[in-house]
């Protein structure tokens, strides 16, 4: 989809299934005691509605349900049982952002909130049962890879004990720098709010559609490559109590254990921790994000700027190892540069027409 989608477009398909429903009504073969007009009516009603759920793409609310039915053959498999609470606020969570979304689409015709709401529903939807299954793959117990890391690492050149003892000597520094990498999720809300308010629409289903391809991905090679992190690795696994600097490096390692030792019996969505060590996904977050703001005045280059701490604060706060950075910042570059090859090939098919953006929309991206 192009950047400067029409934020009211329908799905593809969606006019055409309209006017050949609304010619059936039409039909005197059709034996029906309905007329065409009083028919046409709750098809395009409905026609509305679809139209007004059919970003960031369709193909996202199927990847969310697939992801959703495997997690649940597999918690019946593995014995593991969901806490409701959680995923029961997620999920009507999920269907009031849709209402808005219908509310802000058809009816009341404000497509910033409309964008707004949408994208929202697509990253919950999306990124709860990616994490259900991230938990659920660290079970096959594949034998750690930290060791292998650790090697590449120093084939590299970087000495990660001295990195973060050097670390330690500046605690302001690493204070600074764990806060940045902290803003990671954060700024996920501030890119959906600043796209939408600047009808960047495009670029937000881009953003949506992008960020669930790097978490499946990202869960399925951790799946393949699991690691505990440095801290373990190094024998450094003993932070003071309160301490930011290492909390995202260390939080995770009760559950992996549980996890690996097939001792987790309850899963809650609020416990939920990414384990995640190779590729980093924050890394992948930060390209994202950061490609994602650039374009927008004063707003993209502070995000860009913030973005690219992030990066470096993976290493020490976020606990990873050099290559972990590396994937995730290659796989964010396919990523990205994979889409714009696509974008540009659409653009140049032939008989390819785009619709005109609504007067007075601005979807630039």
């Amino acid at each position: 989809m192009s950047d400067a989608t029409p934020i009211s477009m329908p799905a593809r398909g969606t006019r055409r299934g309209l006017a050949e429903a609304a010619s059936l009504a039409r039909s005197p073969l059709s034996g029906s005691p309905l007329s065409g007009s009083a028919l046409a009516k709750p098809i395009a009603r409905i026609g509305r509605v679809s139209a007004a759920l059919a970003a960031p793409h369709p193909a996202l609310w199927g990847l969310a349900l697939a992801v959703a039915l495997l997690d649940a053959v597999w918690l019946r498999r593995t014995g593991i049982a969901l806490a409701p609470f959680g995923f029961g606020v997620a999920a009507g969570l999920v269907a009031a952002l849709l209402a808005l979304a219908v509310l802000f689409g058809p009816i009341l015709s404000e497509p910033k909130l409309r964008a707004m709401a949408l994208a929202s529903a697509g990253l919950i939807a999306v990124t709860v049962p990616i994490a259900v299954l991230h938990y659920l793959t660290a079970t096959w117990a594949l034998p750690l890879a930290d060791a292998r890391l650790a090697r590449a690492e120093a084939a590299l050149g970087l000495d990660w004990p001295a990195y973060y003892a050097a670390l330690q000597a500046q605690p302001r520094l690493a204070w600074w720098l764990a806060l940045a990498y902290h803003t990671s999720g954060p700024q996920v809300g501030l890119t959906v709010i600043a796209l939408s308010a600047t009808l960047r629409v495009g670029r937000l289903w881009a953003y949506v559609r992008m960020f669930a391809v790097l978490l499946l991905t990202v869960v399925l090679i951790a799946a393949l490559v699991p690691a505990a992190g440095p801290f373990v690795q190094y024998g450094l696994a003993t932070v003071p109590d309160g301490s930011i600097e290492t909390l995202g490096a260390l939080w995770h390692l009760d559950a992996l254990e549980h996890l690996r030792a097939g001792t987790l019996r309850t899963l809650a969505l609020e416990d939920i921790r990414g384990l995640v060590t190779f590729p980093s996904f924050h890394v992948c977050l930060a390209v994202l994000t950061a490609w994602a703001l650039a374009p927008i005045p004063v707003l993209g280059p502070l995000a860009i700027a913030l973005n690219a701490v992030i990066v470096v604060a993976t290493l020490g706060a976020g606990g990873h190892y050099l290559p972990d950075l590396l994937a995730g910042f290659v796989l964010s570059v396919t990523v990205i540069g994979g889409r714009a090859i696509l974008r540009g090939r659409r653009t140049r098919a032939p008989g390819l027409l785009t619709e005109p953006a609504p007067h007075g929309s601005r979807c630039p991206g």
